[in-house]
């Protein structure tokens, strides 16, 4: 079996599993032969050794049960960056990067300012902006030991130097206060029929499900807010398409001033920010 046979057997069988059967394909194939893709464009005629046969065919055989890629092959891109990921750990969203640019607007005119991630996960938030800011410093916290190491190995990957915190939010921030809080908490509802079933049973409930409402994660992180953030300081948080009103209304609630919601590029409702005691209240369509 040649690389392109592969690919071709591949993307045939995916077709029920994903949207695009011939990029996994062409991913699997690469994940096995531990190639890039060029290598796979370059010479796709190359025969499979018995062993990245095997590890193809295994490759393909979770992926047909629903296994994210990102689990098959161990890693995931964000922000031009490669993460290493695990079950462990919620995958990396393209529409998170928003989460990232809304920060980097925040405190595009301010120097050494401390910015804290909670629920950091793998932590791909806190390293990608510790990666575009080097003068700032970044504080990451979650509450799984296990989801702590991924993100500290990702850090040293990518060469960024940020405190990690074992805490449930802010449960051992002590009076520490910071200039950002950023986060991309859980906000799934428990009984949320939009839930896609393999997104539920492959990855942590603990980052996927805040409670009844699902905003459960979001009033607990505005709600003590205030007492870990700078006067002037900004809180920017990830949530549901829906629950772009609620945020705003919530963040309203506790004091925050300058209170905005940005659409993804699907033109839904991705990330609500504001400012703590300082400025007027400012309403997103």
């Amino acid at each position: 079996m040649t690389r392109q046979q592969a690919v071709d057997f591949a993307a045939a069988r995916l077709v029920q599993v994903c949207d695009n059967p011939r990029l996994d394909a062409q991913l699997l194939v690469c994940h096995a032969c531990d190639i890039e893709h060029a290598g796979l464009f370059a010479h796709p005629e190359t025969p499979l050794s018995r062993s990245e046969e095997s590890r193809f065919r295994s490759c393909c055989s979770s992926r047909l049960l629903g296994t994210p890629l990102a689990h098959i092959s161990g890693k995931k891109e964000f922000w031009s960056l490669e993460f290493i990921v695990n079950e462990h750990v919620l995958i990396p969203r393209p529409e998170t990067e928003l989460l990232v640019e809304t920060v980097l607007q925040c405190i595009a005119e301010k120097k050494g300012v401390k910015i804290l991630d909670l629920g950091t996960g793998c932590g791909a938030i806190a390293v990608a902006i510790a990666k575009e800011r080097r003068d700032c410093t970044v504080v990451a916290a979650d509450i799984s030991t296990p989801a702590l190491k991924v993100a500290r190995m990702n850090a040293k990957r990518h060469g960024t130097d940020i405190l990690f915190i074992h805490s449930d939010w802010y449960e051992n921030m002590g009076h520490h206060r910071f200039d950002v809080i950023v986060s991309n908490p859980p906000y799934i509802a428990e009984e949320d029929p939009d839930l896609d079933a393999h997104v539920a049973q492959f990855e942590p409930d603990l980052a996927l499900i805040s409670g009844e409402s699902g905003l459960e994660a979001l009033e607990r992180i505005i709600g003590q807010a205030g007492r870990h953030l700078a006067p002037g300081g900004h809180i920017v948080l990830e949530h549901g398409f829906r629950q772009g009103q609620k945020t705003r209304r919530l963040l309203q609630q506790h004091g925050f001033m300058k209170v905005r919601t940005c659409q993804d590029l699907a033109g839904q409702d991705r990330v609500s920010c504001a400012r703590f005691g300082a400025g007027r209240v400012q309403h997103s369509p």
